[in-house]
């Protein structure tokens, strides 16, 4: 019985870990869709890219941590 017992506290762990996942996945993605929305706002300092920077890769100042 004792095993039974473990078996469901685990699962229901799991359940609960998977639920605080989500959300955090969804917090990210706030958070993502928010700070994209702040780097096309010349009034927020610091949200554009370094006009002195270039993306590596591609040459494209405008790309610059960008990883998409």
């Amino acid at each position: 019985m004792e095993h039974e017992e473990q078996a469901d506290r685990m699962e229901k762990e799991a359940e609960r870990m998977e639920h605080h996942s989500e959300q955090l996945g969804e917090r990210i993605e706030d958070v993502e869709e928010d700070w994209e929305q702040k780097e096309h706002d010349a009034s927020v300092p610091g949200a554009q890219p370094d006009p002195d920077e270039e993306d590596p890769s591609t040459g494209n100042p405008d790309a610059a941590g960008s990883d998409e």
